[in-house]
């Protein structure tokens, strides 16, 4: 079959962000499948930039057909920057699905919102099928995280999801508490099908520890707690801050944050206010690169700002843990945590509490026998559910069931 795949973020290994639209795009074109995607540039990736005049641009990979949307993204970019770029590219990736030939199914990955506007129009226009994914939950997150106030522009973005939704084939859920959420609001359970972010196993089978890095960064001998991804305002990095204070006793642990957002200087500033020297912020790299860094650490941190009630998501990079064999700790409640406690994979500290977190911490630096073995079943698990093969061989079996009705 012929896929259309609208993910505004798309990035490759080469890349510092998010790679599943990548992996499984790659997985489906294995499969037989003709898979474009359309994408814009955004600053994680390692696409290089378009000319101002030139609004689109093919690229071949892996067997991927790529069409790069000349609008930018970052996590620096302010709100009203981050509207225009969603606007831009819902504009322009309309243009791209109209242009593209024989396409029978449209699959749109959100956030944001917008991706669904060319979704819905490309599958419209053609009469084909188109299945929308949810990766957070839109405006409602925003409005329980305090980055949204009740009004207008909180309307416009229901009256949008309702738009994304309302022709939608399929709904995919990335976790089980986005899942249990729609049921609750009284979506159809036939319409809904969970299927996880997961991780490419083979970015971690046969890697090897990233040892110069470790040196460079002058953390060899050190156990190495390490959060990887953003770090912007919700993910509530400043809990990392405040932990590391209850360590400063502990010159052998490493609180080690790699990757980049809006909330970067200010943590570097309240690390050299507190003068902390068990904290490393450091830039991002590359997906392959990450791994080898990885393998060279201990203990993985999922971290996100308290809200007023659990979390429902699943990010993406508790996987990546796994596939290393490392033991994770959750510093919010909800869907993560219940999964890292029912698979065995980690422990769930006390929400909000930096202290416990890091007593947790302490706990596994301590203990290397049990952290080898939690690390242990937990790429033991990840092979068994979680690698994205796995997760391709899911969403081929969505698209087959919508090309059937």
């Amino acid at each position: 079959m012929k896929i259309l795949y609208i993910h505004q973020y798309f990035t490759t290994n080469e890349g510092s962000g998010g790679t599943r639209s990548y992996d499984v795009s790659k997985y489906l074109a294995n499969m037989g499948h003709d898979v474009t995607v359309v994408s814009g540039l955004s600053s994680n990736a390692a696409f290089k930039p378009l000319p101002w005049y030139r609004l689109f641009r093919v690229e071949r990979i892996d067997g991927i057909k790529v069409v790069l949307c000349n609008v930018d993204y970052g996590n620096n970019l302010n709100i009203p920057q981050r509207i225009w770029s969603f606007i831009g590219f819902a504009f322009l990736a309309t243009i791209a699905c109209i242009r593209e030939r024989g396409i029978e199914i449209v699959f749109a990955t959100s956030t944001p919102l917008t991706v669904g506007i060319p979704g819905r129009i490309g599958a419209a226009i053609r009469r084909i099928p188109y299945v929308f994914e949810v990766r957070d939950l839109w405006p409602e997150d925003l409005l329980a995280a305090g980055r949204m106030k009740p009004g207008l522009i909180y309307k416009t973005w229901e009256w949008l999801e309702s738009f994304c939704y309302a022709k939608a084939k399929k709904i995919i859920l990335v976790s089980k508490g986005f899942h249990d959420r729609m049921l609750e609001r009284g979506f159809a359970p036939d319409r809904l099908k969970t299927v996880l972010l997961g991780a490419d196993g083979n970015l971690f089978k046969d890697v090897k520890p990233d040892f110069q890095y470790i040196k460079e960064q002058g953390l060899e001998g050190k156990t190495i707690a390490i959060f990887t991804g953003a770090h912007g305002d919700a993910n509530g990095l400043f809990q990392l801050i405040e932990a590391a204070e209850y360590l400063r006793d502990r010159n052998d642990i490493a609180i080690v944050m790699i990757g980049q957002g809006k909330m970067k200087e200010s943590l570097k500033e309240a690390v050299k206010e507190k003068q902390l020297e068990n904290v490393y912020l450091l830039d991002p790299v590359s997906k392959t690169k990450l791994s080898g860094i990885l393998a060279a650490s201990h203990i993985g941190l999922m971290i996100l700002k308290q809200i007023v009630r659990p979390r429902w998501v699943t990010p993406n990079k508790l996987f990546d843990y796994m596939f290393t064999g490392i033991p994770t700790l959750v510093n919010f409640p909800g869907t993560t945590a219940e999964l890292v406690e029912a698979d065995g994979v980690g422990m769930a500290t006390t929400p909000g509490d930096a202290q416990d977190l890091a007593q947790r911490i302490k706990y596994y630096a301590d203990n290397p026998e049990e952290r080898r073995r939690v690390g242990e079943a937990a790429k033991k698990v990840a092979w068994q559910k979680y690698d994205r093969k796995i997760i391709a061989a899911q969403l081929n079996d969505v698209f087959n069931e919508c090309l059937k009705k």
